[in-house]
C-alpha cells in the first residue's frame, strides 16, 4: 500500500462501494451483471486483489459445496476470516464462470432457506450470508490502508494551523462564502449514500479530536448532513469553511476534499 496516496485509496474505496452497492441491492434480472462487474472491480484492482490473494488460502471445491448443502439449508461459514473469505470469493468466482455471473444458480434460485418467500427474497438471504460479509471485509481494509497512509502522510507534513477562527455563526451566517451556489440542487440517492459515509468518516474523525474548533466543526457537519439528508447539494462555501477548520487534520482534509469532489467542487 506504500504506493499509493491517501486520496488514490479513497478513489479505490468509493468506486468499490458504488459497485458493491448495486451488487447488495440488485434485482433477479440484473444480479448476473452486477455480479460480473462486481467481481472485475476486485481482479482488475490491485489493492483489492492482493488482500483477497491473501486471504483466500482455502482451496474448496465448489461443486461439492453445491451439492452438499441441505435442501434449505444456508452455507456453513466458517468463523475463520481465511477460510469465509476464500468459500466467498470461489463461490462467487465459479458462479460467473459456470453460470454466467447469475448467482443464485448456486443455491438453485426458487429456495435457499424458505419455500415460502420471493425469489428475490431468496436471493436477498444469500446476499446477507454470502457477498455482503466479503463486501465489508474488502471496505474495512481499504478503511484501515486509507487511515495508515494519512499517518504516513501526517509525518511528512508541517502542522498546520487553522485558517478560520471564527465561530460557526461567523463563518456561516455572517459570511456568503460562496453565494453563487444554489443549495436548492438535488442529489441522486448513489451521492447522497456516499457523501454521507464521508460525513460519517469525519464526525467520527473529529469528535476524537481535541482540537478548539471542534464543537464548530460537528455543527457545521450537522448542517451539511442535513442539507444531504434532504437531498440537497450543500454550498461549496459550507465545505471550503468545513476544509479550514479541519486544518490541523490532514486526514480529514482528505475525507472534505473526497466530499467536494463528490459534489464537483474540486
Amino acid at each position: 500500500m506504500s504506493n499509493y496516496t491517501s486520496e488514490e485509496i479513497q478513489d479505490i474505496s468509493s468506486n468499490f462501494r458504488n459497485i458493491a452497492r448495486r451488487l447488495s441491492r440488485t434485482d433477479y434480472s440484473q444480479c448476473d451483471t452486477n455480479l460480473i462487474r462486481f467481481m472485475k472491480a476486485i481482479d482488475e484492482q490491485k489493492a483489492i486483489k492482493d488482500f483477497v490473494d491473501r486471504n483466500n488460502t482455502c482451496e474448496y471445491d465448489i461443486e461439492e459445496v453445491i451439492k452438499t448443502r441441505d435442501w434449505i439449508g444456508p452455507f456453513e461459514i466458517s468463523p475463520i476470516v481465511q477460510e469465509e473469505i476464500s468459500l466467498e470469493y470461489q463461490m462467487l468466482k465459479y458462479a460467473v464462470d459456470k453460470f454466467g455471473g447469475d448467482f443464485t444458480r448456486l443455491y438453485g434460485t426458487h429456495i435457499y432457506t424458505s419455500t415460502k418467500s420471493t425469489t428475490n427474497d431468496e436471493m436477498r438471504k444469500f446476499i446477507e450470508h454470502i457477498i455482503d460479509p466479503l463486501i465489508d471485509y474488502i471496505s474495512e481494509y481499504l478503511r484501515s490502508c486509507y487511515e495508515k497512509i494519512v499517518r504516513e502522510e501526517e509525518k511528512n507534513k508541517p502542522s498546520a494551523s487553522n485558517g478560520i477562527t471564527a465561530n460557526y455563526s461567523t463563518v456561516v451566517v455572517a459570511n456568503n462564502i460562496d453565494g453563487t451556489v444554489n443549495n436548492n440542487i438535488t442529489i441522486n440517492e448513489e451521492t447522497q449514500n456516499d457523501a454521507m459515509e464521508l460525513l460519517c468518516s469525519i464526525k467520527e474523525m473529529m469528535s476524537s479530536n481535541d482540537t478548539g474548533d471542534k464543537d464548530d466543526i460537528l455543527e457545521m457537519l450537522k448542517q451539511i448532513e442535513c442539507d444531504i439528508k434532504a437531498n440537497n447539494k450543500p454550498k461549496k462555501g459550507f465545505l471550503v469553511a468545513l476544509k479550514n477548520l479541519c486544518g490541523g487534520s490532514a486526514a480529514a482534509i482528505t475525507l472534505v476534499n473526497s466530499l467536494m469532489k463528490l459534489f464537483q467542487f474540486a
